[in-house]
């Protein structure tokens, strides 16, 4: 048997930031939708015997009918591949939902409710077992009460949910599930929906798990390559092959300029990290260290100098200006006066974001005060 295994589109997603440009979010939305058409199209040249997502295809307060037409049009491109859904807490089949109230090609099968449902998919007994969120959190939990599997054919199951043991920092847990309770003997490949990352679940038991992740990246949370899974099964192994799906990819990353001398050295260190060959880059690249004052007010050019080489860049300027500011504040004048009120605010707020504002108004005013170019790249140019 061979399918293949995705989850966790999100299509039709928010991309709304302070720092993205105007259309940013219509090329991300795109983005997803060329890459799932790849994956459909790999589906149906393999062939796939099926193709599984393991739910949130979309996210349901924001999916369009033109979306939902896509969908429609790209299932039926592979109407010899069994297409097998079970809803998440994204996309869960309620009233109102497009997996309720449209209508889909005959090779589509929706899980609809929250206890495990069978789709025979040929003379062989070859069965995809699956269930589907029922509103944003399931009002009940299958997993470990899977039913008896009669041995002899091929048998997999997909499903969204928490495997506990392996929920990523920070993420919220949907159905949560002990591994060794939901595997079950004669249950080849288990293919789950929800962690974002290609994640295997490996453990002593019978049944072969795995999250696919989300096969593109939806923000800087979500770096590098992501993949959807290729799955062999045949008498003796199930063998997975993640394959690299990202349009796009998000970077982020860290460079310290104090060893720079000139805008040059920024450019050259920017060009110089490593990036994924092929798929566009959306970067945030901080500058941290110190900034000497000759290319410091140079932040514009270097924006413009670097920006064609990536699909997007976020630059943000977070080092320290070369300057004795204590010195300053001691001058008797205007300038002097404007320094000692800033480093008094300052001291008062030592990190976070205030601090970062702060320190940047003082090291402008110091910039007007001197009669010297002011950049708006930056904190200002969000």
């Amino acid at each position: 048997m061979r399918l293949i295994h995705t989850a966790d589109l999100h299509l039709d997603m928010c991309f709304a930031s302070a720092h993205i440009p105007p259309g940013f979010g219509n090329r991300r939305r795109q983005s997803l939708r060329d890459v799932f058409h790849g994956i459909v199209q790999r589906a149906g040249e393999w062939p796939a015997d099926t193709l599984l997502i393991a739910g949130d295809l979309f996210d349901l307060d924001r999916v369009s009918r033109d979306t939902v037409r896509f969908l429609q049009a790209e299932f039926k491109s592979i109407q010899h591949v069994p297409v097998c859904i079970a809803p998440g807490n994204h996309d869960p089949y309620v009233q109102g939902s497009p997996y309720a109230e449209e209508t889909w090609p005959d090779n589509v099968m929706i899980f609809e409710q929250p206890e495990w449902h069978s789709r025979v998919l040929d003379e062989q007994g070859t069965t995809v077992h699956g269930f589907g969120f029922d509103g944003p959190d399931v009002s009940r939990n299958p997993f470990g009460r899977f039913p008896p599997i009669q041995l002899g054919a091929v048998h997999v199951a997909v499903a969204h949910g928490s495997a506990l043991g392996h929920q990523p920092p920070g993420k919220e847990s949907y159905a949560p599930f002990d591994p060794a309770a939901a595997s079950v003997n004669g249950l080849r490949y288990l293919a789950l929906g929800h962690f974002h990352a290609y994640t295997p679940i490996k453990g002593d038991f019978p049944t072969v798990m795995a999250y696919s992740g989300a096969p593109e990246g939806h923000g800087f949370n979500e770096t590098g390559m992501r993949h959807f899974l290729e799955v062999e099964i045949d008498a003796e192994n199930v063998r997975i092959t993640p394959v690299a799906s990202s349009r796009s990819v998000y970077l982020t990353a860290s460079i310290d300029c104090s060893p720079f001398t000139s805008s040059q050295d920024v450019v050259n260190a920017i060009r110089a990290l490593p990036r994924e060959e092929g798929p566009g880059t959306v970067a945030r690249i901080t500058l941290v260290g110190t900034g000497a004052p000759e290319w410091r007010p140079e932040l514009d050019a270097i924006y413009d100098a670097v920006a064609p080489a990536f699909e997007h860049i976020l630059l943000e300027d977070a080092t320290e200006a070369v300057e004795d500011f204590e010195a300053l504040a001691q001058q008797q004048t205007s300038l002097g006066g404007f320094v000692t009120r800033l480093n008094a605010e300052m001291s008062d707020n030592k990190k976070g974001r205030k601090h970062t504002m702060l320190a940047r108004a003082r090291e402008l005013g110091l910039a007007a005060f001197r009669n010297r170019p002011i950049t708006f790249q930056g904190l200002e140019r969000d």
